[in-house]
């Protein structure tokens, strides 16, 4: 079935795909730029069977791909009574973290183990 976007719905994301990154890490990140109109079907089915906004769907739809598992278990929870968690919030400190992992971290980590791979592959 393809979901068809509600007059009332204007087709603006809450935040950007960066801000999907931010937030959830790199699965939605990935999927905004390599299926767009599958990531799109996705939001507004989401809207249309939990009938939320546009926000609130894709929150939901980028803490699945992220994770589906939690994001299930959550779900569940909210069914039993549970506060709601409101997945379009951006942790600063959080995102902040996730930036130097990114940014630094990683890469320093990706040099030593091919450095020290080169030496052991050389002697």
């Amino acid at each position: 079935q393809k979901w068809e976007k509600a007059p009332t719905d204007n087709g603006e994301y809450p935040y950007d795909a960066v801000g999907a990154l931010l937030r959830h890490g790199p699965s939605p990140f990935i999927a905004r730029f390599v299926s767009p109109d599958n990531y799109e079907q996705q939001i507004l089915k989401y809207m249309a069977v939990a009938k939320v906004d546009r926000a609130e769907a894709t929150g939901n739809m980028d803490a699945k791909l992220n994770n589906g598992a939690d994001w299930a278990y959550q779900k569940m929870e909210e069914s039993k009574g549970r506060p709601k968690v409101d997945f379009t919030f951006l942790d600063k400190k959080k995102a902040t973290l996730t930036t130097i992992w990114a940014v630094f971290i990683i890469p320093t980590v990706y040099y030593v183990v091919e450095k020290t791979i080169s030496e052991v592959v050389s002697h």
